[in-house]
């Protein structure tokens, strides 16, 4: 058995113009050790998005990559700095699912089509056997991947300003990204 450990994060700009916020550009990041050693990293970005989506982002494209490259049996550990992506995944999706995809208070969810994706690939990697764990760490913290992954991220975010390129999983344009 193989451990896949992704660490995750998202960053993006947005202004308060007027007491609305307007969404700017945004990138997201994964660092993946394959048994504790470091193995590989992606990062991308879009110039109209969110900070929860490019956090969500990171978190999709790290199960993406798993996917690709895992045995069955294998383990994956997300570490995200996010606790609103933790909770979706480990408390309210499966609630939103039994309610169509509905808050319990009858609500939209926001970011629902990236969202379900995740939940997908959730669903496969236990298809395949294989275990997933996400972990939270303390964001801008001592936990070096962590904040490699968080300068990545803002690295990505300053590239879909200047190009406005939509950059997804394994350097593709993906149509999960800047749709807000």
């Amino acid at each position: 058995m193989d451990i896949y450990s992704y660490f995750t994060d998202g960053a993006a700009t947005m202004v308060n113009k007027n007491g609305k916020y307007l969404r700017k550009e945004g990138g997201w990041a994964f660092i993946m050790c394959l048994n504790g050693e470091r193995h590989s990293v992606q990062s991308g970005g879009c110039a109209k998005t969110t900070n929860n989506e490019m956090e969500l982002y990171a978190i999709y494209a790290s199960m993406r990559d798993f996917l690709d490259n895992c045995k069955d049996g294998d383990k994956i550990e997300i570490y995200t700095d996010s606790g609103y992506c933790i909770g979706i995944f480990t408390q309210w999706a499966k609630g939103w699912e039994r309610r169509g995809w509905r808050k319990s208070d009858g609500k939209p969810i926001e970011n629902l089509t990236l969202i379900k994706a995740i939940w997908k690939l959730m669903g496969d990697i236990e298809d395949k056997g294989c275990e997933l764990l996400f972990v939270k760490v303390k964001g801008h913290s001592n936990n070096a991947l962590n904040n490699e992954a968080d300068e990545l991220a803002v690295e990505a975010k300053v590239d879909a300003k200047k190009t406005g390129r939509i950059i997804g999983y394994d350097n593709n344009p993906d149509p999960l990204l800047g749709t807000k």
